[in-house]
């Protein structure tokens, strides 16, 4: 088979010269594995030397039920993954909202000490903390 590609902004053309049965082959593996044929032969266009070792039917076989073994593997990960974040979110907003209200409680402690006229605190470990939980 012989494929030709056309530049439309100018007169450039790219010939791939590939035997039938390749292309055949190479039709069934694009569709089975859901891949575009024109974007591949895009691709090929582009490269100007293509090195492709050759892989046996068997080898094949292999790879692909070695990619559907990591995608179960991927799976239960997101499975166990999952709920840690939702989890981890909850917690966040209320380390955020204790942040808040420590900040406010300090505030008023600062206030009231001025006020009664006593010796003021140093808070400069909660407020690096609140800093940190706001994220300031």
């Amino acid at each position: 088979m012989r494929i030709i590609v056309r530049s439309k902004r100018d007169r450039r053309k790219v010939v791939l010269k590939m035997p039938d049965e390749s292309f055949r082959r190479l039709e069934t593996l694009l569709s089975e594995y859901g891949f575009r044929l024109d974007a591949l032969l895009l691709d090929l266009a582009r490269t100007e030397s293509i090195d492709v070792p050759a892989v046996s039917d068997g080898e094949l076989k292999s790879l692909s039920e070695e990619v559907s073994r990591l995608e179960e593997e991927v799976y239960k990960l997101e499975g166990k993954w999952s709920p840690l974040r939702f989890k981890t979110y909850y917690i966040v907003q209320d380390n955020r909202n204790l942040s808040i209200q420590l900040s406010g409680m300090i505030a008023e402690n600062k206030r009231l000490r001025k006020t009664l006229g006593l010796e003021e605190k140093d808070w400069s470990e909660a407020e690096e903390l609140i800093r940190y939980y706001l994220s300031i």
